[in-house]
Parts: C-alpha cells; sequence; structure tokens
C-alpha cells in the first residue's frame, strides 16, 4: 500500500566499494572514449609505463601500502597529467588517512578534468562535507543533481545538507523537487513536516500529512501523524475526533488509545483519566514497555502521598500482570506498587513472582532483600543474597545485605569477610566503601575487637567525615570503653550538629559528658534526648537514672532504673541498680 521509502539515513560518508574503479591503461573503444583525460599521444612506451605504474598502484592499494601507491599514482600523474582517475585515487587515499586538504586537491583536480563523472562529484562532496564547507558540498550536489537527475539520493543527500545548517526553505525545496521526480515519499513528507514544524509553519506541516491521509484516507498510521500533529498543537477536540475515527477502524489500536489517555490527563474528570487507562492496560497489543512507562512515570517516579492515586497504580499493576502473566517486568512493577503503598508481603509476593519468571534482573532481587531486611527476617536475607550473589558475584550490594544478616545472627567473622569483599568491590562509590568500612567497625566491635574497630571506623570517616550515623557510633563505643573521650566528644557533638533532635545522638552526647565527669551538663543533653522522643528508650531512660544518681538524687534515678526496666532495656546491671540503689558500672 505505502510507497517504498528511499530516504537514507545519511552518514554522508563516501562508500569505497561502491566506487568502480576507473580502468588503468589503454582499451579499445569505450575506454578511450570514457576517459577524457587520457591523451592520445602517449606513444607505446609510454603507454606501456602508464599500464605498470598503474598496475603497481593498485596492488599496492590492496595491501594497503599507501605509500608505495602515492608514489605510483604520482608518477602517473607526470607522465599523463591530465589523468583524472589516478587523481581520485589520490583524493580516496588521503581521504582515508584524513588527510582532507590533500584529499580535496586531488579531487577537485579530478573533477576539473572530468566534470561528468559522478563518482569524482560525490567524492569531492563528501570531503566537503567532511570538513564543515556546507555551501561547497551544496554546491557540488547541485551539480550531481543537474547531471544526474534521475539519481534519488542525490536529492536526499542536498536536502539534508540544507537542512542540518539551517537553510530550511532550500531544504524544502529540494524535497518539492524529489516528489516531482520520484513522488510522494513517506519519509520526505515526514521530514518535510518537521522542517515547517520548526519553521513555525502548522498548517504546511499539516498539508504535507494530508498528502499521506488524502492518498490512503483510511490508512490509521497516516491519520495517527494527523492526529498528534493537532495534539501537538493544542487542538484537542481535532484530535480526538481523529483518535477516534481511528478506533472506529481499528478498535483496539494502541496509538490511538493511548493519545487519548495522553489527552484525557488535561481535560477528563479522575474517573475517566483511570477508565481510559484502563483500556490501555487491558488491550494486549499496547507494547508492555508503554504501560510500564506509564506505571513508572505516572506513579512510581512521583512515590505519591496521595493513597488513591497510590491504590490506582496498583489496580493498573494488576491489570498489567493479568494481561502480561508471564512477563517479568509486569510483577515486578507491580511489586513496586505495592512497596510504595507499603504492602510489603505482596510486594514480597510480586517480586518473588517476578524472579520465578526472570532471575536475571539485579533490582528485583535488592527489592526482595531490602523487604527480608525491614521485616528483620535474617535467615531469608542471608538465603536471597546467596543466591543472589551466585547470578551477581561483582554487586557490592549483595554484600551489604549477606553481612548486614550476618551482623544480626551473631556471626561476626562471616559478616566482616562479607563486608571486606563488599568493600573491595566499592573503589568508585566511596560513600558505600565508607559503609561497608563503618559495618566492619561494627563487626569487629561484637567482637571486642576494638583496635580493628577503630581503625575501619576511622578510614571510613576519611571516605565519608559527614556520616552522622557512623561519627555517633563510633564515639559511643569509644565512650563505653572510656578511650579517647575528648575525639569521642567532637565527633558526637559534630554528628549532633548534622542531624539536630536525634533523641540517640543526644543520648551520646550526654554519655561522654557523663564519663568526662560534667554530670550537669550531661543532664542537661540527656533530657534534650527524652523530649526528642528518647523518654521511650531504655538505654536513655536508665542512662538518666545514672547521671541523677552522680548528681546525689538517689530516688529519682532508682525511678529512672525502673522506668528502664520496664521499657525493656537490655542492660547487665539494671536488675542490681534497682535493687542496690546505686549505680554500677
Amino acid at each position: 500500500m505505502k510507497s517504498t521509502p528511499v530516504l537514507l539515513l545519511l552518514a554522508l560518508l563516501f562508500a569505497f566499494s561502491q566506487a568502480p574503479a576507473q580502468p588503468s591503461g589503454k582499451k579499445k573503444g569505450k575506454k578511450e572514449k570514457h576517459d577524457k583525460s587520457q591523451p592520445a599521444t602517449l606513444s607505446a612506451k609510454e603507454q606501456t609505463q602508464l599500464d605498470r605504474l598503474f598496475l603497481e598502484a593498485e596492488k599496492a592499494k590492496v595491501i594497503e601500502d599507501w605509500d608505495a601507491a602515492i608514489k605510483n599514482y604520482r608518477e602517473v600523474i607526470a607522465l599523463a597529467p591530465k589523468n583524472a582517475n589516478a587523481h581520485f585515487q589520490l583524493a580516496q587515499i588521503f581521504y582515508s588517512q584524513s588527510k582532507l586538504a590533500d584529499a580535496e586537491k586531488e579531487a577537485f583536480a579530478a573533477v576539473k578534468l572530468d566534470e561528468s563523472n559522478k563518482w569524482y562529484l560525490e567524492m569531492l562532496a563528501t570531503i566537503y562535507m567532511t570538513q564543515g564547507r556546507a555551501k561547497e558540498a551544496g554546491a557540488t550536489y547541485e551539480l550531481l543533481i543537474k547531471k544526474f537527475p534521475n539519481n534519488p539520493d542525490y536529492y536526499l543527500n542536498l536536502a539534508y545538507l540544507y537542512s542540518r545548517y539551517g537553510v530550511f526553505d532550500k531544504a524544502i525545496k529540494t524535497y518539492d523537487l524529489f516528489e516531482k521526480n520520484f513522488g510522494v515519499d513517506e519519509q520526505v513528507v515526514q521530514e518535510k513536516k518537521n522542517l515547517y514544524l520548526r519553521m513555525g509553519k502548522f498548517n504546511e506541516a499539516l498539508a504535507e500529512i494530508k498528502k499521506l491521509t488524502d492518498e490512503y484516507p483510511n490508512e490509521p498510521e497516516y491519520m495517527l501523524m494527523e492526529a498528534d500533529l493537532y495534539k501537538a498543537k493544542g487542538d484537542r477536540d481535532k484530535a480526538r475526533d481523529i483518535y477516534n475515527r481511528i478506533l472506529e477502524i481499528e478498535p483496539d489500536n494502541p496509538q490511538a488509545q493511548l493519545g487519548l489517555a495522553q489527552l484525557s490527563l488535561r481535560t477528563d474528570t479522575p474517573e475517566q483519566k483511570t477508565e481510559n487507562l484502563k483500556g490501555i492496560f487491558e488491550n494486549p497489543k499496547v507494547n508492555i514497555d508503554t504501560k510500564v512507562s506509564i506505571l513508572i512515570i505516572s506513579y512510581i517516579q512521583m512515590n505519591n502521598e496521595d493513597s488513591v492515586k497510590r491504590k490506582e497504580g496498583i489496580e493498573l499493576a494488576q491489570i498489567l500482570t493479568r494481561i502480561h502473566p508471564e512477563e517479568s517486568k509486569s510483577h515486578a512493577v507491580l511489586g513496586d506498587m505495592y512497596y510504595i503503598d507499603g504492602q510489603n508481603d505482596q510486594a514480597l509476593e510480586a517480586y518473588l513472582k517476578a524472579l520465578s519468571l526472570n532471575k536475571n534482573v539485579f533490582q528485583v532481587w535488592q527489592q526482595v532483600m531490602l523487604i527480608y531486611n525491614i521485616k528483620k527476617d535474617w535467615d531469608n536475607v542471608l538465603k536471597v543474597s546467596n543466591e543472589a550473589m551466585e547470578l551477581f558475584p561483582n554487586q557490592a550490594m549483595i554484600y551489604l545485605f549477606k553481612g548486614g544478616a550476618e551482623v544480626q545472627l551473631k556471626d561476626y567473622e562471616k559478616a566482616i569477610k562479607s563486608f571486606s569483599k563488599g568493600e573491595k568491590m566499592s573503589t568508585e562509590d566511596l560513600k558505600l566503601r565508607a559503609q561497608f568500612l563503618a559495618n566492619q567497625g561494627e563487626a569487629y566491635h561484637s567482637l571486642n575487637k576494638h583496635t580493628e574497630s577503630d581503625e575501619a571506623y576511622e578510614k571510613s570517616l576519611k571516605l565519608d567525615p559527614e556520616n552522622a550515623y557512623v561519627l555517633n557510633n563510633y564515639s559511643y563505643y569509644l565512650s563505653l570503653r572510656k578511650e579517647n573521650l575528648e575525639r569521642a566528644k567532637q565527633m558526637s557533638a559534630y554528628s549532633n550538629k548534622l542531624e539536630p533532635n536525634n533523641s540517640s545522638f543526644l543520648d551520646t552526647y550526654a554519655w561522654i559528658l557523663f564519663q568526662l565527669g560534667n554530670y550537669t551538663e550531661a543532664k542537661d543533653w540527656q533530657e534534650k534526648a527524652m523530649k526528642a522522643g528518647g523518654d521511650k528508650s531504655g538505654t536513655i531512660l536508665e542512662h538518666y537514672g545514672d547521671i541523677l544518681f552522680k548528681l546525689g538524687k538517689k530516688n529519682d534515678a532508682v525511678t529512672y532504673w525502673k522506668k528502664a526496666k520496664e521499657a525493656g532495656v537490655e542492660s547487665q546491671t539494671i536488675e542490681r541498680k534497682i535493687a542496690e540503689e546505686k549505680y554500677l558500672e
């Protein structure tokens, strides 16, 4: 039905293999008539020498001995100065070596000697284009069109050249000449439409598309072009009318459905928009990637706070899995929608289904590990991380989850190995590498390997000196050991500056002051910690009781130790403190 497109994706690089080598030496009849540059006065001896030089040049050219080839072609020119073919061969060689000035000189000489040879003209045009000399290249293509009007590529190349350099009116005139000689072509129409739009001439752009719709009035592809043009202009009514006419011809045309849905996003009620989108998602002919893109752009990337919108996104994703049940990405995007809505169990189920269909998408594995991590299901975090590691051994994040699960399962030695492997893989991501080092510090602390723990924390802070959590944890562990307390105080103060009103950070600073014997100031900071939400933390309550005891308020201290016990504090001394009514290390 449609015309065969002839518009080339023009790279404008000369295809040497397509240009037949010009005959060398003297031949009867056609050769003598064709080669205008061949002098008729060569002696038999000179002709023999000329043939030998050409043969040697061609041999050298085949084996890419360019120096020998150039030498022999130059000797040909010295013997026969008007030999256009030798100049052409030299132009080819110099062009391949990016010696554009030399190539231009030789190509120009070939054209001057034989302007009727299209290969010479094409070579010269290509060189001009490579040099960015649009005016000269255009003039050369105009000459090619004049001499060889039946070659469609010359029109297309010239039009491309004009459009590339912003001479839109000449580009359009050249396309007009193409159509006059070769008829209406879809891609040429598209090019002209785009040029008119760039010139701000909507009506002319529309007239180009109408050439196609008039010739093929019920061809949905061309109707879609027209509708999209009206939509781009903002004439929604006309665009909607054409989309509806397309759907009368093809009720499940995906582009028309999508076009209507896009129009509805601005004009329809929320209910109408949702119904239009459902129509798209129910249509099995609509590409799944189009549907996934709608969910990602309109629902997932928005991370919508609106519960109604989240519910709508989930409903569309559910349709997606029903229409494309064997597509892993449909279940993965459903998992994303559930995860955004806080439905982690349903998200996990969807992600696991996605993995059962395709195990090769790392992001899905990562989401599964993340959800198990949130659920504190450490056995499954470890299991899944080991499975993912088989497929993605170079993904550092796997070792972060794996090591974290091993810490929680108190397998600290294995955790250190996991964190160490992950750290070695994170050389380009300094923050991630710093996190691995901090986690090593945590694991070493749990093994009472304090020297190694401190070294890991120090390395971490060199890479990421403003990580408030690392600053806090490291300073707290130093305070527990009553070591390097001034350094601990400095780090803790900075963590509180980076993240004010964090009850844990405030408690750490108060506890460092306590260890330094500054009980009055420690009390002030511990009260800040309780006001920031720490009044429900057993550790913070116990610390407050310890501070009060040191300030001589024994009864108040016991009261807070009891509150700490009720809050579930994990302390080896809390029972004795209450029973003996005194502070214990």
